[in-house]
């Protein structure tokens, strides 16, 4: 018997009464039958709608009209997921013209598509007109925006949350008495793309656009500052505690300031910002993005509002691997994964899959984590906008990517891209971004395949299999310094380059979720950014290892800050004991034992790091700017290399030494050590060998598929 158990469903509606009464309108929308929700089957979440399993796999053709329209329903697609977009011309002054001939010329071709819309609620440049307080700024006061566009409201704007809830219950009233019968849900977005990128995100150029003269920076409007003062406040709750973290004697709630341009790239030890010295820049940082988060919830949960919770809701979020431009998550808006995942008016996440190294010969992979997302009982879609061979379009802005030339390497692409999503029960939409992509008799043909064999096994069982989690953190981004270039070696180089090719299935999963109860037990963790670690984080970390003996390993900078930025912090998580050195340079091991299970059979010479691999990585880096100056704001000059402080090596007699971190330390820099109940493994640098990464899988009891 297959046992159906329904998740995220409120039977008590919730009524979100913000700034003022008019939020609570008490407005429900007749959703005309339709009702959609997403379900645990087999241990995953699945979507229904009206009491049937649907497929996840969709299409998302962003040119407007039949012809993508069509082609897409020749593959066999049945739900569509695109852009509603409309002016908003006034404060109250809206047209949903444009919309609707969208969704009748659809509908006209045929009644019974099924529609997942992108709900954008940017106002017209009458809002920056109007309340010139309320529009996000850079700290030179100037707006912030990008590629030309602008101004844009302040995530901070009361002003604007409070328009926006007016404008979102006429809108998806509107759309859900006309269209509701066709519509699955809604995917709220804002920021770049609807992606909740801030406005400031991207400053690369386009055509012969001047170079930005200051890197993704923002919000210091007013708006900005006072809600900055009141998070502050909620978070210290006095203000000798603020003059403490802060590290000023004369700083109060009224006074308090955001950290300007500079100072959010000039951390205290090394790279990072000690809070023992300030914690003025993660402050500001984190209350950026949290401010993001609460205008995402706050969409989301006036729309359950609005449907009588009838149809599932979700957004784009969670692109903790760093493929943005800017080269930093600091100002991405992304660092409230924890906080989505947990909130009850989500039933969705989805990004882009990863644009570095995706070409032939490269991975899929997402830009946010699935298995965390299912983890949280979400549904996740990964984006899919692959370019084949008949637009024979190499990529966006760059040559970095090496895409298909002729029919046989786009069914390959097509097939890699499919069986990722496939295994792992989440979803997808194919994406055509400039239009007639997938225009041809073959593609048609093969996306119909792939969608027949995915209605056959809407049952199958899932689950992973994988025995390995790599870990993220969110909080520890806003201990860096803002753009700071290391986080492209350390995440996304290490996953595109490495991970993406150990043979052996792996999950990234998230800090905040170490004691989860529904987390299981992993054969080897990996942690890459883990530099913030509490001590009851620390507690649930060594629990979990010490349940099945597991192993894990440990890169650059686990648990360096908690009070303060110290070592033995990172000796105490990994029960080896560490020291740090100040002088910058390369993140450099070389191996030099050969004979240790875990190296044995390892080339002789074998070397990682951050110097190694640059011209391959620049290569297949998107835009190809892997070690360009992330705070260059027109991103035209490139580091001599990675320059990274402090750095840190073994001095423990009890560990064996596996590497030596070079660079001029030449101390043990890849070291392992048994510990109570589980193994520990130390390394110095990042972008871990793949073949390197297998000797470490299948010493921890990992199965090796290829």
């Amino acid at each position: 018997m297959l046992i159906l158990k329904r998740t995220g469903v409120l039977v008590v509606l919730l009524v979100y009464c913000f700034l003022s009464l008019d939020y609570c309108s008490g407005q429900n929308a007749d959703t005309n039958g339709l009702v959609s929700s997403v379900r645990i089957v087999n241990g995953q979440p699945t979507l229904w709608v009206n009491g049937r399993q649907k497929s996840l796999i969709l299409a998302a053709p962003y040119q407007q009209g039949p012809r993508d329209f069509n082609t897409f329903r020749a593959g066999g697609i049945e739900i569509f997921n695109f852009y509603l977009r409309f002016p908003w011309t006034g404060p109250e002054e809206w047209d949903f013209s444009r919309p609707d001939a969208k969704l009748d010329e659809y509908l006209s071709i045929d009644p019974d598509a099924l529609f997942l819309p992108r709900i954008l609620l940017p106002p017209g440049s009458w809002f920056g007109e109007m309340y010139p307080d309320e529009i996000t700024r850079k700290d030179d006061g100037t707006p912030a925006g990008m590629f030309g566009r602008g101004p844009h409201p302040s995530f901070s704007s009361e002003v604007y949350r409070k328009l926006s809830h007016k404008l979102m219950v006429a809108f998806i009233t509107h759309l859900e008495e006309k269209y509701g019968k066709n519509i699955v849900g809604y995917q709220v977005g804002n920021g770049f793309g609807g992606e909740w990128l801030p406005f400031n995100s991207f400053w690369e150029t386009r055509g012969n656009q001047p170079p930005p003269t200051k890197f993704g920076v923002e919000d210091y409007s007013p708006a900005s500052i006072k809600h900055f003062r009141v998070w502050l406040k909620e978070k210290y709750q006095n203000v000798q505690a603020l003059q403490r973290a802060w590290g000023d004697p004369e700083v109060t709630f009224e006074t308090a300031e955001a950290p300007n341009e500079v100072a959010r790239y000039s951390p205290s030890k090394g790279i990072f910002f000690d809070p023992a010295v300030s914690s003025q820049v993660p402050d500001f940082l984190q209350f950026f993005n949290d401010a993001l988060v609460d205008v995402l919830l706050e969409n989301a949960a006036w729309i359950k509002e609005i449907t009588n919770r009838k149809k599932i809701v979700g957004s784009f979020y969670g692109a903790l691997w760093l493929n943005f431009p800017n080269l930093s998550a600091n100002h991405s808006g992304q660092l409230g994964l924890t906080r989505v995942l947990n909130s009850k008016d989500i039933d969705f996440i989805c990004s882009p899959y990863t644009y570095d190294n995706k070409q032939l010969g490269g991975p899929h992979n997402a830009q946010s984590l699935p298995e965390a997302v299912q983890l949280n009982g979400k549904l996740y879609f990964s984006e899919t906008d692959t370019m084949l061979h008949v637009l024979k379009r190499q990529w966006r802005w760059g040559d970095s990517l090496h895409n298909p030339e002729n029919w046989k390497e786009s069914k390959a692409l097509m097939l890699r891209d499919f069986g990722y999503v496939f295994t792992k029960g989440i979803g997808m939409w194919w994406t055509d971004l400039f239009g007639r992509n997938f225009n041809d008799p073959q593609v048609v043909a093969f996306m119909k395949k792939l969608k027949e064999i995915d209605d056959a096994n809407l049952q199958m069982d899932k689950q992973s299999i994988a025995d390995i989690a790599v870990i993220l953190d969110e909080a520890s981004f806003t201990f860096c310094g803002d753009g700071e270039p290391l986080f492209n070696a350390l995440l996304t180089a290490q996953k595109q380059w490495e991970l993406g090719f150990m043979g052996m299935p792996w999950e990234p999963h998230l800090l905040s979720d170490m004691d989860n109860d529904n987390l299981k037990d992993f054969k080897l963790y990996i942690f890459l950014n883990t530099f913030k670690v509490s001590p009851q984080q620390r507690a649930a970390i060594h629990a979990r290892l010490k349940r099945n003996g597991a192993t894990v390993l440990w890169v650059y900078a686990p648990g360096y800050i908690d009070q303060s930025c110290d070592v033995k912090n990172i000796s105490t998580l990994t029960g080896i004991n560490l020291a740090e050195d100040m002088s910058s340079g390369e993140l450099h091991v070389d191996v030099t034992n050969l004979d240790h299970p875990i190296t044995q059979g390892l080339p002789k010479d074998l070397a990682y790091g951050t110097d190694e691999r640059v011209e391959e990585i620049i290569r297949y880096y998107d835009h190809q700017i892997y070690l360009k100056d992330p705070r260059d704001p027109g991103l035209q000059r490139d580091l001599p290399g990675f320059s990274i402080s402090p750095r840190f090596y073994a001095e423990d007699p009890e560990a064996t030494v596996l590497g030596t971190l070079a660079a001029g330390i030449d101390k043990p820099g890849l070291v392992v050590k048994k510990q109570n109940g589980w193994t520990s493994i130390y390394s110095a640098a990042p972008i871990v060998p793949s073949a390197l990464l297998r000797g470490i899988a299948r010493q921890a009891g990992v199965h090796i598929y290829s």
